[in-house]
């Protein structure tokens, strides 16, 4: 897309955002969280060997329907260095979605990522997804047309948190990537890849701290990039 388009689409992203703020019971609420990871891993895959730090920022329109259920539209970013094609670049992400609660306790979400790499632009993709979120479990369903400009693929993700009390919290995530292009039409499971990672986390003042425990089967084959490794350590600060 021509840099003025992304623009334009900016630009009205942002001011249905203000209207939508400044007509009817609606509450909008930005935040964002600065992370130091000890490595940068996703979907079983390291996606930086070196110690990384993180930008994520995130803007909440939240509404009431007719019903009185909650509802909102959201958008938001989320910068990262990486190490792939034997080079240090950086990952751009964009994301937006909807999300609606449907009774006390079920919510359901929709949306649409854009993520960008800085020095290897083939590796671009876009993904949709559909989500349900029930209490601290989350089952999300991920579609790419070019996965890592590639081909169609599908990822299953799966998640759970547990508080061991006001301090410590439990995680843990479960992902399942399937190609469903060429190769998957085959029926070949050698491509499918599948990581699991349990993530013990505790707040500390302003700060979360946190170590992850992971283990990834067939990782996905990204250039110049190394399966996830087993302890990654971090810390965290919102504002």
């Amino acid at each position: 897309m021509p840099s003025f388009q992304r623009q334009d689409s900016f630009r009205l992203a942002l001011s249905a955002c203000l209207l939508l703020c400044g007509a009817g019971p609606a509450w909008c609420q930005t935040s964002a969280n600065l992370s130091l990871l000890s490595a940068y891993t996703a979907r079983g895959v390291t996606m930086d060997p070196q110690p990384v730090a993180q930008l994520r920022v995130e803007h909440d329109i939240a509404t009431r329907c007719d019903a009185g259920c909650e509802a909102g539209w959201y958008i938001g970013a989320f910068a990262s260095p990486v190490r792939l094609d034997n080079r240090r670049q950086a990952q751009l992400i964009a994301y937006g979605g909807y999300s609606q609660r449907v009774g006390a306790t079920m919510t359901w979400d929709a949306g649409l990522t854009h993520s960008r790499f800085t020095g290897s632009s083939r590796l671009d993709y876009n993904e949709f997804h559909v989500g349900l979120m029930r209490g601290r479990s989350s089952a999300r369903l991920l579609y790419s047309p070019a996965y890592y400009g590639e081909e169609r693929s599908l990822y299953l993700d799966l998640g759970h948190a547990y508080p061991l009390d006001e301090r410590w919290t439990v995680a843990l995530h479960a992902g399942l990537l399937r190609p469903i292009g060429a190769k998957g039409a085959k029926g070949d499971t050698e491509y499918d890849s599948a990581d699991l990672r349990l993530t013990l986390a505790a707040k500390v003042g302003d700060y979360r701290l946190q170590a992850g425990f992971q283990k990834a089967w067939h990782p996905y084959r990204l250039p110049g990039a190394n399966p996830a490794r087993t302890l990654t350590v971090g810390a965290s600060l919102p504002f």
